[in-house]
């Protein structure tokens, strides 16, 4: 009900009014400031969805309640789509693709955040999420493809504006990035993409109140930023150590020089920070996700069921026949990065350990799984149905070639017979 209230006041006294208007009827008797303490996403695209179809005349005029009810549903779609698109972007299988569309269709993880009338952040968040994760994954595709970085840090800015859970997105984005580096698939293209990514993302961020210098204050959000400052080290020292065309130990000695003082720096400037308050504590909710969730410290948090951990049948309820599919479908994935070696092959099995990490801490986050359990339900199944048209068409080849050779038969044994023939009257006579 407040989510339409806001996109109600939004729609009727614009965002300058919005961004500074105190609801007296939320939290109450509190009160609530809205504009600091909202993520506008959902709000600013239903109004402008709203608009949209307002300018397009009569025939496609809806109001803006009909909007919001109908929002999760078309968002929903497009998150579905997207799905498809993450899944051949990282596994280059076709049909795994349509299979993944298909279940993220419909595995309750995710409907029950896209059904229309659940008018709430997270039916815009899943579909900003997986945009932000497949145009990082395209960012990566070849050496020519890094500016795709500058588009994936705008689908997390616009992660960020729907919902608070964008710590996650860019977390598994750094945690990707720098997971590149270990597997030795770190270059100037990855460089250049995650650099992009993360300043395009964090100047972003920064505009929302609600978010402010979090990105790099927060202690759950300053893993990205190193990871950021270090892709910058890396890529420093080694232009370096091609300018200098060193090899061999000198190279080495000479990385590890580098690494040691920009370790030093860092550390310098954390210890110099941290007396003055400079870096944010953990917020209860992350906090929950290590910790038992009677210890977080906030008895609504820890009062709430969805904060609650999760269990085996929390994940068959929300999961159904991806649950059993799914970890198969994991095993693939490991075997195609292991094969390919491709960057983007490696994310999604990154982001099934994380997504079923978080969602065994909280019960809530299994909407994290929603897509990629259909991901590598969709490697599963596409992959079985290759090998069942392999084998059809194995075998249809093996029959076309025993009827070609029946027939070459056939053709030969008249003109053999005739021979033969031809030989008993000759000695007959």
């Amino acid at each position: 009900w407040f989510n339409f209230r806001a996109t109600q006041y939004l729609a009727d006294n614009g965002w300058a009014k919005f961004s500074r208007w105190f609801d007296y009827m939320s939290w109450y008797p509190l009160g609530r400031p809205v504009g600091t303490t909202i993520y506008p996403g959902m709000q600013v695209t239903a109004v402008t969805i709203w608009r949209t179809l307002g300018a397009m005349g009569e025939s496609f005029r809806m109001s803006l309640n009909d909007v919001c009810v109908f929002f999760p549903a078309w968002f929903g779609a497009v998150a579905t789509a997207l799905t498809g698109l993450l899944t051949a972007e990282c596994s280059g299988d076709k049909n795994a693709a349509v299979v993944a569309s298909l279940v993220m269709s419909i595995v309750p993880a995710h409907t029950m955040r896209s059904v229309a009338g659940g008018y709430d952040n997270e039916s815009l968040a899943v579909t900003a999420m997986v945009l932000t994760f497949f145009a990082w994954c395209r960012a990566l595709r070849n050496e020519k493809s890094w500016p795709v970085g500058a588009l994936a840090g705008l689908a997390y800015v616009y992660m960020v504006a729907a919902w608070g859970g964008y710590t996650f997105v860019l977390n598994m984005v750094g945690l990707h990035a720098a997971t590149l580096v270990l597997v030795g698939k770190f270059n100037g293209a990855a460089h250049k993409a995650y650099s992009l990514f993360w300043i395009v993302g964090t100047l972003g961020a920064v505009q929302f109140p609600v978010v402010g210098l979090a990105p790099i204050k927060s202690m759950e959000q300053l893993g990205p930023a190193l990871v950021f400052l270090g892709y910058q080290v890396l890529e420093v020292t080694e232009r370096v150590a091609r300018a200098k065309q060193l090899a061999g130990h000198a190279k080495w000695r000479f990385r590890i020089r580098c690494y040691a003082l920009a370790a030093a720096c860092v550390l310098a400037a954390a210890a110099a920070l941290a007396p003055t308050g400079y870096f944010g504590p953990l917020s209860v909710r992350v906090r929950g996700l290590f910790i038992k969730h009677t210890k977080t410290g906030n008895p609504l948090v820890d009062s709430v069921a969805e904060h609650q951990p999760g269990s085996a049948d929390a994940y068959v309820r929300y999961l159904n026949f991806p649950f059993y599919v799914a970890p198969v479908g994991f095993v693939i994935a490991c075997a195609h990065f292991l094969e390919t070696k491709s960057a983007a092959a490696l994310f999604l099995p990154l982001y099934a350990v994380v997504a079923y990490y978080f969602a065994n801490r909280m019960v809530r986050l299994i909407i994290f799984l929603g897509p990629i359990a259909s991901c590598l339900s969709g490697v599963a199944v596409g992959h079985l149905l290759e090998q069942v048209a392999g084998n059809l068409a194995w075998f249809a080849a093996g029959a076309l070639e025993d009827e070609d050779d029946a027939d070459d038969k056939t053709k030969k044994k008249p003109a053999s017979k005739g021979g033969k023939g031809g030989k008993v009257s000759s000695s007959v006579s």
